[in-house]
C-alpha cells in the first residue's frame, strides 16, 4: 500500500487521473480524521490504536484499486497482455493455497476452522474467513485458465488446478466455500452453453461445458460427505431444529391416541429468526444491536460514523470489540452516512459503468474471460455483503481490487486523460 501511495504521488505530476485519485484519498483522509475527532469526544471507551488499525484496513482497497488502475494502464500502453499475466499469477496463488491445504490435511497439521461442534480446516492459515474469501474470488480465474487451455477431453487435465482449489474450499466447511464452487461451475456451464448455442459450436466449447457439468454433478453427489453438510446439521441442532419425522408409538388409550394424532398433523415450524441465523451465523443479532446504537447516536456520529465496532463495552481479556462481519454494514456504521457514501462512490461509479458497457455491447463482451472475472468480482461483493472479510481485509482486498481494476482498464472504461 505504501509503494502504491508513492506511485500515485509520483504520477500525479504527469497524470490527471492520478491527481484525481490523490485528491479523492485526501478527502477520504479528512473524513476519517473528522470521524476520529468526533468519536474521541463522544465514544467511551475509545481505543485509538484499534480505531487506527481498522481504518488502515478500510483505506487498503481504494488505494490498491487506484494503484492497479494506473499499473494496468501503463501495461496496456506498452501492449503487455496484462489479463493473461494476471490469470497466470492468480493461478500460481491458487496452486500454493491448494498445496498448503492438501499437505497440511494429509500430514494432520492443519488448523481447525471451528473451536467446537462444526468441522472445518484452514490449512496453515489462521484466518478461515479471509482465506475462504480469497479462494472463492480466484476460483473463477482457475476455471478461466482451464477453459482457455482445454481443447479436448485429452487435455482436460488443465481443470486440475480448479479441482484442487475446490477440494481445498470444501475442507473449510463453510457455506462461502461450497457456494463459491456451485456459482462458478453454474456460471461456466451456462455461459459455455450460451456461447455454444449462439454460434461457437466448437469441440473446445462442448468439451469444457461437459467437464464443468460433470464437476457440478460430482459436487452434488459428494455433498453428503462434505464438512459443510455436516455443519449445516450441527447448526440446525444448535437452533433446536429437528428435521426428522420419527413415527410415535401407538397408545392403547383412545383419548391419548387422539391427542397424538393432533400433534402429528402439526408440521415442525422453522421461524424466520432461525432461518436468518442459519444463513448469517448470528450476524443478524449484531446488526440489530448496531442499528439500535446508531438510532441513539447524536447527529455528528450518524453523519461521520461511530468508529470501529460502534459502541462497545470494556472487552474481556484476550477479546476485542465485535464487528458485524458484513462489510457494507460495518463500513456504514463505522463511517456514517457521509463517510460511507464517499467511500463507496468510486466503487459504484465504475461498477455501474461496466454493467452498462457489458450489456450495451453484449455480443462483444459476453466472453469467457469477462464472464469469469466478472463472476470473481460478483463473488467478492456478495461475500463482502453477507460474510464480510473482503473490503475490510487487506489480504482479500488485493484480489478484489485487481479483478475490478482489470475489468475497468481492459474494457476501456478507465483511460488515461
Amino acid at each position: 500500500m505504501l509503494v502504491i501511495l508513492l506511485l500515485l504521488l509520483k504520477l500525479a505530476f504527469s497524470s490527471r487521473l492520478a491527481r484525481k485519485y490523490v485528491f479523492y484519498l485526501i478527502g477520504l483522509a479528512v473524513v476519517i480524521v473528522i470521524n476520529i475527532l468526533v468519536n474521541m469526544n463522544l465514544k467511551d471507551p475509545y481505543y485509538l490504536f484499534q480505531e487506527l488499525k481498522f481504518y488502515n484496513k478500510v483505506v487498503y482497497f481504494p488505494i490498491l484499486f487506484f494503484g492497479f488502475n494506473l499499473l494496468y494502464l501503463q501495461l496496456k500502453k506498452h501492449r503487455t497482455p496484462f489479463m493473461e499475466k494476471t490469470t497466470a499469477y492468480f493461478l500460481y496463488a491458487s496452486l500454493i493455497i491448494s498445496a498448503v491445504f492438501i499437505i497440511s490435511f494429509l500430514t494432520g497439521t492443519s488448523l481447525s476452522n471451528y473451536s467446537h461442534t462444526k468441522i472445518g480446516f484452514t490449512g496453515w492459515f489462521f484466518a478461515g474467513n479471509e482465506i475462504g474469501a480469497i479462494m472463492a474470488i480466484i476460483l473463477p480465474v482457475t476455471a478461466l485458465y482451464a477453459i482457455e487451455k482445454t481443447e479436448s477431453f485429452r487435455t482436460s487435465y488443465y481443470w486440475l488446478p480448479f479441482f484442487l482449489l475446490s477440494v481445498s474450499m470444501l475442507f473449510l466447511g463453510t457455506k462461502v466455500g461450497y457456494g463459491g464452487i456451485v456459482i462458478v461451475l453454474a456460471a461456466s456451464c451456462i455461459s459455455l452453453l450460451i456461447i455454444y448455442i449462439t454460434g461457437a459450436r466448437t469441440k473446445k466449447t462442448r468439451t469444457n461445458m461437459l467437464v464443468s457439468l460433470f464437476l457440478l454433478a460430482l459436487l452434488a453427489l459428494s455433498t453428503p460427505i462434505t464438512p459443510v453438510f455436516s455443519n449445516m446439521y450441527a447448526h440446525l441442532s444448535l437452533l433446536n431444529i429437528d428435521l426428522s419425522k420419527d413415527e410415535p408409538e401407538k397408545e392403547e388409550d383412545p383419548e391419548q391416541q387422539e391427542g397424538m394424532e393432533e400433534e402429528e398433523e402439526e408440521e415442525p415450524k422453522v421461524t424466520q429468526e432461525q432461518v436468518q441465523n442459519l444463513v448469517f451465523s448470528s450476524r443478524e443479532k449484531y446488526l440489530a444491536d448496531y442499528k439500535q446504537d446508531y438510532a441513539d447516536a447524536p447527529i455528528m456520529r450518524k453523519l461521520f460514523g461511530m468508529g470501529y465496532a460502534g459502541d462497545y463495552e470494556e472487552p474481556a481479556p484476550g477479546q476485542g470489540p465485535k464487528m458485524i462481519e458484513m462489510d457494507f454494514y460495518d463500513l456504514f456504521f463505522s463511517l456514517g452516512i457521509i463517510g460511507f457514501l464517499y467511500f463507496i462512490a468510486p466503487l459504484l461509479y465504475y461498477a455501474v459503468r461496466f454493467i452498462v458497457y457489458f450489456v450495451r455491447y453484449l455480443k462483444e463482451t459476453f466472453t469467457i474471460p469477462y464472464v469469469m472475472y466478472g463472476v470473481g468480482f460478483i463473488l467478492a461483493a456478495g461475500i463482502g455483503a453477507t460474510a464480510g472479510h473482503v473490503f475490510t481485509a487487506p489480504a482479500v482486498s488485493i484480489f478484489a481490487a485487481a479483478i475490478m481494476s482489470l475489468l475497468m482498464v481492459h474494457s476501456g472504461i478507465i483511460e488515461e486523460d
